[in-house]
């Protein structure tokens, strides 16, 4: 492993479970599991509530087939909240939590329509998942 807690056999796992990812993710959702949105992606109480947008950085590490996965799971967490527009990227690089779970740090950014505007809400979160493949938690 190296300074930053990754390795190459996390990155393997994680290419070896992509196709059970969606398949998994999928499950999940059609299962009735749902996972909790960050506060921060939240959209506010107060509609008036400014909103700051800044362009996402992509920093690579997080193999797209997770982030795709990773985004399926946050629109279906924001979903509720009436977000028009989910936007995931990687920023970093993947860590082994354990020997069944990952952490992709992506950066999340997420549209609402309120009261005839678009109000955006960014963070960098943390996207879990488990040795299938599957979205586990957002943090």
């Amino acid at each position: 492993m190296d300074d930053d807690e990754t390795s190459t056999a996390a990155t393997a796992a994680v290419a070896a479970t992509t196709a059970a990812t969606a398949v998994s993710v999928a499950r999940s959702a059609g299962a009735g599991q749902s996972l909790d949105l960050p506060a921060s992606l939240q959209p506010p109480s107060a509609s008036n509530s400014p909103s700051t947008v800044n362009p996402i950085k992509v920093l690579p590490g997080v193999p797209d087939e997770v982030v795709r996965a990773c985004r399926y799971a946050i629109e279906s967490a924001a979903a509720p909240f009436g977000a028009t527009s989910v936007r995931v990227s990687s920023a970093g690089s993947i860590r082994r939590l354990s020997p069944d779970t990952i952490s992709a740090p992506v950066e999340v950014s997420i549209d609402y329509g309120r009261q005839g505007k678009v109000e955006t809400r960014q963070a960098p979160i943390r996207c879990e998942l488990d040795a299938t493949g599957g979205v586990i938690g957002l943090t």
